[in-house]
């Protein structure tokens, strides 16, 4: 969950900025990464040159998403920073946007590897979202989530535990949430893998863990869109970790057939 968008207007002279998103996401529905990272990219520059700083930060927030997801580490640091400063340069440490930009320049920067560096962000997230946010909001779940792969990056695994769980118990009580409920499933796996020293209690906690996930993943009423390929192909190499080789063949299995399918249709409709 990257937050932090279509919460721009379309006045005049201001980026359109909600175009710019849903173009972004047709291009990373039918998987052109590159093409996505053009557009972007394009967009930010054009808003610096209006001057349009709020056009600006939410493209910065979509490009924290995008660089971490594609591994390119400079970029993704670099968009965390120049987020983190109009946040700062604009007084906006006390609203919902600055602690989404907050969370997401924290994701960024544990993904690359800076954990501790990036928990006072994490902290302020939490604390701005504590304040104005209500309990069940769903950008809670995507920030217990994060928080739990930072503590568990930094060897926290009791608070790396709790975290998942406060996630789950906000994602069971919103609608069309299972794609988030898989992945924190996998996520907890992994966290049991590290945690739990006896063989067989690693074993059982992490096979129902994954079970779970499936269970998700199969939901009759999961869209099989661009967003569930892109969720198998998240979780699919855990699958495999974990030696559940038939799970991980079936998951790029159905990616590899919905990108298919938008690919179809889209050079259909040329």
């Amino acid at each position: 969950m990257t937050g932090g968008r279509r919460h721009e207007s379309h006045q005049e002279g201001q980026i359109p900025v909600q175009d710019v998103i849903r173009q972004l996401d047709r291009l990373l529905e039918q998987n052109r990464a590159d093409e996505a990272e053009t557009h972007l990219e394009a967009w930010l520059e054009r808003a610096a040159e209006m001057g349009d700083w709020r056009a600006r930060l939410t493209i910065l927030n979509e490009l924290m998403g995008f660089h971490r997801s594609s591994g390119k580490k400079e970029k993704g640091l670099s968009a965390s920073a120049e987020g983190i400063r109009l946040v700062r340069d604009h007084g906006m440490e006390r609203t919902v946007t600055g602690g989404t930009t907050f969370l997401n320049a924290a994701t960024t920067m544990k993904a690359f590897g800076v954990t501790e560096e990036a928990l006072p962000y994490y902290g302020e997230a939490e604390r701005i979202f504590n304040r104005l946010l209500e309990p069940g909001d769903y950008r809670f779940a995507g920030l217990y989530n994060n928080l739990s792969l930072a503590w568990t990056d930094m060897g926290q695994y009791e608070k790396a535990e709790s975290y998942y769980r406060r996630a789950m118990a906000v994602l069971k009580e919103l609608p069309e949430s299972e794609m988030e409920l898989a992945v924190t499933w996998v996520n907890l796996a992994c966290l049991y893998e590290k945690k739990e020293r006896d063989l067989s209690r690693r074993e059982e906690r992490t096979g129902d863990c994954l079970n779970r996930a499936l269970a998700c993943l199969d939901g009759p009423d999961c869209k099989r869109d661009g967003y569930y390929a892109f969720t198998c192909t998240k979780c699919a190499p855990t699958f495999g970790h974990f030696g559940y080789f038939l799970a991980e063949r079936e998951l790029k299995r159905r990616a590899e057939a919905i990108y298919g399918g938008i690919r179809h249709e889209q050079h259909e409709g040329a």
